[in-house]
């Protein structure tokens, strides 16, 4: 999402890890570090440990902006790294639907009928102007074009307070033990 090597992707995709391994367009690997993450929101953050020209930095869109039957694609590696940089192209089906993520929590995500497979989770949904408008995140195990996005405007508070603090602290409410 920036130069300075930070990626945007899904808390599940990195659920357990340290450090990851980033490969870049250009077939090089790289290592990466977890910076934070909210896994009520299924949102990772982690940041490229080597120094890399970054080969491309994506632009964030507005996904309180979209409207059903806009084309949208998405990117990502489905099923396999052998299928990795795969594009697919549909349409945003319908805004705001509460589904339950992988953590047990409900949310509000975009709903398209680009195919989204295993492997695509953590990749970008983009508009027609190249935009990130959401992160890939499930699909529905039955039924078929029921792919689901993480708005990108719930991830942009995230991703400004990591790169400004460094950090990010989830706000709750009530008493932990």
């Amino acid at each position: 999402i920036n130069e300075e090597g930070y990626i945007l992707t899904n808390y599940h995709v990195i659920d357990g890890a340290k450090e990851v391994t980033v490969t870049l367009s250009d077939g090089r690997e790289v290592t990466a570090s977890v910076v934070n993450y909210d896994s009520d929101k299924d949102i990772a953050m982690i940041k490229i440990n080597e120094e890399v020209k970054v080969p491309g930095v994506v632009e964030l869109g507005d996904s309180d902006a979209l409207q059903p039957g806009e084309e949208v694609v998405a990117i990502g590696n489905p099923l396999s790294k052998e299928l990795s940089s795969t594009l697919t192209k549909g349409i945003i089906s319908a805004l705001n639907r509460n589904v339950e993520t992988q953590s047990g929590v409900s949310t509000n995500l975009i709903q398209t009928d680009t195919a989204i497979n295993a492997g695509n989770s953590g990749g970008p949904l983009l508009n027609s102007s190249g935009q990130v408008i959401g992160i890939n995140t499930a699909k529905a195990s039955e039924g078929e074009g029921l792919g689901f996005a993480i708005p990108i405007n719930t991830a942009k508070p995230i991703i400004e307070s990591i790169i400004q603090k460094g950090s990010y602290e989830k706000v709750t409410l009530g008493i932990k033990g």
